[in-house]
């Protein structure tokens, strides 16, 4: 007859296994645990490094096609389309950070009146349809503070503007490293053949990171200029403010979009009496969204860099409690880097997976 009894050592290596996967586990959640704490605690140095990290590759990007024009057969110095295109990316950032925190403090003072045009038109639709007006939906209009939240908007990006020297300071010391990062990887890795894989493979990282900042935000600046150019032929208040912001969320996948179409489409039924401008903004800016949202950008970009619309939602709640206002705008690029990189490596490929739209990732 067999013997179903089993050997002691047998249970004991068992036993070992599974104390080991506990301990792992157990590690890797205060790993996690302390990791959160540490970039929610330490948020005034993390946010002003991450905003010059992409700085830096946006930098790199500009500098690249800056040196793909030839005048007479020649091109500028990479050394100089560096400087130009340093002093471009910040001169630009700062002007529309700066935009954006003045228009959302007139936007603030603003806001209760549009409030209160919104209660009117509430009240006013209720009657035509010659029903009794429900206490919750006032209540519902009232309890939203939209002074408070484009107070709170401004506050931050002044937070940010005020440490731009510091974003100024992280960028110039990544750019230096960077012209040094080939030597160190020659005296990291001596062996020529396991260097040219490690070299390919961040080449291939590096590749995939430009391509996504770079589509990204040549298709969010196309969607905010002709965004701009609806709202201002209605003559829509603040048009260059809600123009930066759609810029902005539209780094943020399906969200960002549909509150980047959402919000000048009420302040078009708010602000004008007629019916008009609110079809106008609505059904234009609609439509240059799914025309360059959804059929152009994924054209260019591929679905192997999208990202799963529930994990877009966890991040933007993540990453808004660690760091607030500008962790949620910051949340998808922040994502979208971290699936580039796991998908790049056999062992943290299938979390790549996870966090992607369709479930297909880079693939050797």
């Amino acid at each position: 007859m067999p013997d179903h009894t089993h050997h002691p050592s047998a249970l004991g290596r068992r036993r070992e296994l599974l104390d080991r996967k506990l301990l792992n586990g157990v590690l890797w959640t205060a790993v996690v645990v302390t990791s959160l704490v540490v970039l929610r605690e330490g948020k005034d140095l993390f946010i002003p490094l991450i905003i010059a990290l992409v700085a830096v590759y946006l930098i790199t990007v500009l500098s690249r096609m800056a040196q793909r024009i030839k005048v007479n057969g020649y091109s500028l110095p990479s050394a100089v389309t560096m400087i130009l295109s340093f002093a471009f990316i910040f001169g630009v950032g700062y002007a529309l950070f700066k935009l954006v925190a003045e228009n959302a403090l007139l936007v603030a003072e603003a806001a209760p009146g549009y409030q209160a045009r919104l209660i009117q038109l509430q009240r006013d639709l209720f009657a035509r349809l010659g029903v009794e007006e429900p206490m919750e939906a006032t209540q519902i209009i009232r309890s939203i503070d939209l002074q408070s939240a484009f107070t709170t908007v401004a506050s931050t990006l002044a937070g940010v503007l005020g440490r731009v020297s510091l974003v100024l300071l992280y960028s110039l010391f990544i750019l230096i490293e960077l012209r040094f990062l080939d030597a160190k990887l020659t005296a990291l890795i001596p062996d020529g053949t396991q260097r040219g894989t490690v070299l390919h493979v961040l080449k291939r990282i590096d590749a995939d990171i430009h391509k996504y900042l770079g589509v990204k935000t040549a298709i969010s600046l196309l969607t905010a200029i002709l965004s701009y150019a609806v709202m201002r032929a209605v003559g829509l208040d603040f048009a260059e403010f809600w123009a930066v912001l759609v810029f902005i969320l539209n780094f943020i996948p399906t969200i960002g979009s549909i509150a980047a179409t959402i919000l000048p489409t009420i302040l078009a039924a708010v602000q004008f009496t007629s019916l008009g401008p609110f079809l106008i903004v609505g059904i234009g800016i609609t439509a240059i969204q799914q025309l360059l949202g959804s059929i152009i950008e994924p054209n260019l970009m591929g679905e192997t860099l999208n990202i799963s619309p529930l994990v877009v939602f966890a991040s933007l709640i993540l990453w808004g409690y660690i760091w607030g206002i500008v962790g949620m705008f910051l949340c998808v690029p922040i994502t979208v880097i971290i699936v580039i990189v796991m998908s790049n490596f056999d062992s943290t490929r299938w979390v790549s997976i996870l966090l992607s739209k369709t479930g297909q990732v880079r693939s050797d």
